[in-house]
Formats: C-alpha cells, sequence, structure tokens
C-alpha cells in the first residue's frame, strides 16, 4: 500500500487512492483473486533510507482480446527513486512478462504516465510499442458517478429498440 501511494503521489494523483488494503487483500490475495502483484525486495542490509526493504511492484490482471485471446494487463510498475538504474524495473517487468507466457497470453499491455521522460525509453528498449501513437489507440474511462448516471439515464428511457440482454 506504502508503494502504491507513492506512485500515486509521483503523479500528484494522491486523492484519487480510494482503496483499501483490506480491499485489495480481499481481491488479489485470496484463492480466486482477480490480479497479481510482484513485489521487488532487498536484503535487510541494502534497505531504504527510511528503512523499507520492499522497494518496488508491479501490478496486472487477466484481460481478453476479441482478436487476440488472452491479454496479460499491466498497470503500475513503479520503483523507488533510490533504487532505480539497479535493474529493479526490468527485473519486475521480465518477471511479468514469463507469467503472460506461462498463461498462454499473445500480449503484455500496460497503461504507463508521460509524467518521467526515461519511461518510454525505458520500454520501447524493451520490445514495447506505444499504440496510442502507432495504431491510434485511446483509453477511456468512465468514473462511478458519471457510470451511475449513465445506467440511470437509460433506465429512464425506454430503449427504441427492443433488446434482450
Amino acid at each position: 500500500m506504502r508503494l502504491v501511494r507513492e506512485l500515486a503521489l509521483s503523479h500528484k494523483a494522491l486523492r484519487q487512492v480510494t482503496i483499501s488494503p483490506e480491499a485489495l487483500e480481499k481481491d488479489g490475495f485470496k484463492k480466486d483473486a482477480i490480479f497479481g502483484f510482484l513485489v521487488a525486495e532487498v536484503p535487510p542490509a541494502r534497505k531504504s533510507k527510511e528503512g523499507h526493504t520492499i522497494v518496488g511492484y508491479q501490478f496486472h490482471y487477466m484481460t481478453y482480446c476479441t482478436w487476440d485471446g488472452p491479454i496479460f494487463f499491466g498497470e503500475d510498475l513503479y520503483v523507488m527513486p533510490e533504487f532505480r538504474g539497479r535493474g529493479v524495473g526490468t527485473t519486475l517487468l521480465n518477471r511479468a512478462a514469463k507469467i503472460a507466457l506461462e498463461k498462454g497470453c499473445s500480449q503484455f499491455r500496460f497503461i504507463s504516465a508521460q509524467k518521467h521522460p526515461a519511461t518510454p525509453d525505458f520500454y520501447h528498449k524493451r520490445g514495447a510499442i506505444d499504440v496510442t501513437l502507432q495504431d491510434n489507440w485511446h483509453v477511456f474511462r468512465i468514473d462511478r458517478g458519471p457510470l451511475a448516471k449513465l445506467v440511470e439515464e437509460r433506465a429512464a428511457k425506454p430503449n427504441p429498440v427492443p433488446l434482450q440482454l
């Protein structure tokens, strides 16, 4: 949870972190987990200035592409600043790639913020393609408030075409 908050803080988005540690545990660390975490831990002798031994993480889950089959999707790859440039991020990415292949995935897709100028180069050197630039794909989201409004609006209007869902 500490690293999730650090990442959000680095994006000036800490207020957007509303998940609780209990919810993360329930959703990701039980038998029927809906996501996975890889963590990078250093020996106690190499701990951070603040005394932390867990210095990075990679967050992922499975999704599906109707064109290509199972997809391994990553949202976060974070390494504490004092441990960057030491292969921690590469090791996390390599392990995630191995899991993707073990699960029979055709791709490893992930989201990367444009905050750090070195980030695109890090991924490009490892074979990643920026589909926003190459294929003109865009990622959209609908937050909880507008999501509820969308449902309410549809419920208030009869469907002009009879559908059975």
